[in-house]
């Protein structure tokens, strides 16, 4: 056999492996380690077994997916993901957009896309928006007389939107294989996601208004003592904290702020804080019980407390002190810059605290001011007292840091410029030490380790995957495979049109035993050499491939997110139903696509508008 049909043989032994069920990453090294050392074999210049070249070509792949910096981002955008997922912000959005939407027709179905498309943008993790929102608000619209298959059509292509949208995880995936930048990739999907997921809402609203009985109207009087501003109340806590987290982290991206790697560590972060955020106020509304919201409030409480009690408000203080003086800077204009420090010597600030904290310990509390914003909730007490012990450790630390810069400046061992630094080491220890300890002491560790754990475990699939493709795709052009495929698109005098049909159409049927990961790292690589040859834009490719991908989830008998869906739906809810039910939307992608390329400037209009073409 040549070369070229031994590369074939791999091709086809490695999608035998797959639908058989062996695991993806596992197969790819086997196969690409197994064909390689065949095809890499020279029997004079081998001295042992392991002297194949096949060896150092994965050595090498391994330090090449270790050293991608765009790669980074992944488990960080993950971890962003997973730390909202577990912290049930979702039913709280879900319900805000339900109220908001409700003289809506099909107003939970417009609800639950919209947050299935924020949501799944959070995350970008297909199966926990699915399984998610299957739990929440499958059963939900079952309970409003929704219609079955119209519901779970609803929640399967709603949950598929995050491998669109940016942030996108695939989008990443993608420029990792492709060369192509994330930041335009990323400027170029922004128009097409949400032209599909307004697609999915005109489609529902159309749909509720000819048949009415497949998406009731809601009650009126269940929603009628509901009023403006109780609905922008909930809007602000639940809505725009998680929008306000993703479009920050979108723009830092696209605005040149931040490299995607450091926006997605500021949205893991970010994310921390919202869930940590979150939590006490489920702690402070009784929807959450924990040990140091319960416990016995004293008659008077500790110095410990107090000294947090002044810590919190003078951080609070300073920062209203900041914002103050930048209003006021930008009404009066001038040349002077904003001094981020505090306008009083360094340890002043702990003083004041430690006067009222004592103040307000010795008279019992009955100072006027602070008795007011004293809590008087176990959970305010206990907070404040967490606050306060970490300020005291913040203390010890600075003065211990500063006794050592004072000896080492005598001595000789420490530079002379760390004198002005040490003059802050104790205000700097005060109030981070109360901020560290309060959010260690409040943090739900068990669900951060979940989240750590889900992204460590997601990420290590993608690098494993990305390392097994590469050795396997290495070693299937090694053998002739790509010039084989190569030469017989291009000897079959395909249009551009043509080319770009057949390719979609190939991805369309790699979705029903593949997952888009495989897709993006495995074969896409051989399509992108022939992109330049078709005149076709890497950049545009690829955001067809992104539409085309929803269709992997969305098809049977193959559609994952149908068997996600139905992995949570209550038992009577029959998987033929969830079918029926996405056969709708998986015509709206096809449509989706079909404009894309009619009108190619809704992808390449805002990446040629923002950075030139």
């Amino acid at each position: 056999m040549t070369n070229p049909e031994i590369a074939v043989l791999m091709l086809a032994i490695f999608v035998l492996s797959i639908l058989l069920g062996f695991p993806i990453w596992i197969t790819l090294m086997a196969m690409g380690v197994f064909f390689g050392y065949y095809a890499y074999y020279d029997a004079e210049r081998m001295q042992t077994v392991f002297d194949n070249q096949i060896f150092d070509l994965l050595v090498n792949q391994t330090y090449s997916v270790m050293a991608n910096d765009v790669l980074v981002a992944v488990p960080l955008f993950l971890f962003m993901g997973y730390v909202v997922e577990r912290a049930n912000l979702v039913d709280r959005l879900f319900v805000t957009l339900q109220i908001a939407a409700r003289r809506i027709p099909g107003s939970m179905a417009v609800a639950a896309l919209a947050t299935c498309a924020l949501f799944a943008t959070a995350t970008g993790i297909i199966g926990a928006v699915v399984t998610l929102m299957g739990m929440m608000a499958f059963p939900a619209m079952l309970k409003a007389k929704y219609d079955t298959s119209f519901s779970a059509g609803v929640i399967c292509a709603g949950g598929c939107l995050g491998i669109l949208i940016p942030p996108s995880i695939m989008l990443i995936v993608y420029a990792a294989a492709s060369n192509v930048s994330v930041v335009r990739l990323y400027a170029g999907a922004i128009l097409p996601g949400f032209m599909l997921a307004g697609l999915y809402m005109v489609y529902v609203i159309i749909r509720a208004m000819i048949n009415p009985k497949i998406a009731p109207k809601v009650n009126e009087e269940e929603v009628a003592h509901i009023t403006t501003w109780e609905i922008t109340k909930m809007m602000i806590t639940s809505f725009f904290p998680l929008a306000f987290l993703i479009l920050s982290v979108l723009g830092a991206i696209l605005f040149g702020l931040a490299t995607p790697s450091e926006a997605a560590s500021m949205g893991a972060i970010g994310g921390l804080v919202l869930a940590t955020v979150y939590r006490i106020g489920n702690v402070f509304a009784g929807r959450t019980v924990v040990d140091w919201s319960t416990r016995q409030i004293g008659d008077r409480m500790s110095l410990i407390g107090c000294l947090g009690w002044g810590a919190l408000m003078t951080i609070l203080g300073y920062f209203i002190f900041l914002v103050g003086r930048a209003i006021l800077f930008g009404i009066i204009g001038g040349g002077e810059s904003v001094d981020p420090n505090l306008p009083v010597g360094p340890g002043l600030s702990i003083v004041i605290a430690l006067v009222l904290a004592a103040a307000y310990h010795v008279t019992g509390g009955n100072l006027p001011l602070p008795k007011q914003l004293m809590p008087t909730r176990a959970a305010g007490v206990s907070m404040v007292e967490f606050a306060g012990a970490g300020a005291i450790g913040g203390i010890i630390i600075g003065t211990v840091m500063q006794i050592y810069i004072y000896i080492g400046l005598q001595v000789g061992f420490v530079d002379s410029y760390l004198t002005e630094s040490n003059l802050w080491a104790m205000e700097i220890g005060y109030f981070v030490g109360a901020g560290a300890w309060l959010g260690f002491k409040v943090t739900d560790w068990d669900r951060l380790k979940e989240s750590v754990y889900l992204s460590v475990r997601t990420s290590a699939m993608v690098c494993w995957l990305f390392v097994g493709s590469w050795t396997f795709s290495s070693v299937f052009s090694y053998l002739g495979g790509h010039d084989l495929i190569q030469e017989w698109v291009l000897g079959a005098n395909l249009t551009p049109i043509t080319f770009l049909l057949l390719a979609q159409f190939i991805i369309f049927l790699l979705g029903w035993p593949l997952e888009w990961s495989e897709i993006i790292i495995i074969f896409i690589p051989i399509f992108l050499p022939m992109l330049a040859y078709f005149g076709v834009d890497p950049l545009f490719f690829g955001i067809l491939v992104a539409l085309n991908l929803q269709t992997s989830f969305l098809t049977p008998p193959m559609a994952m997110a149908a068997y996600y869906l139905k992995g949570v739906a209550p038992p009577h809810v029959q998987l033929i139903e969830i079918f029926k039910g996405v056969m709708p939307f998986l015509m709206i992608v096809f449509l989706a696509m079909f404009i894309l390329y009619q009108f190619p400037g809704i992808a390449m209009w805002l990446p040629d508008k923002v950075y030139g073409n």
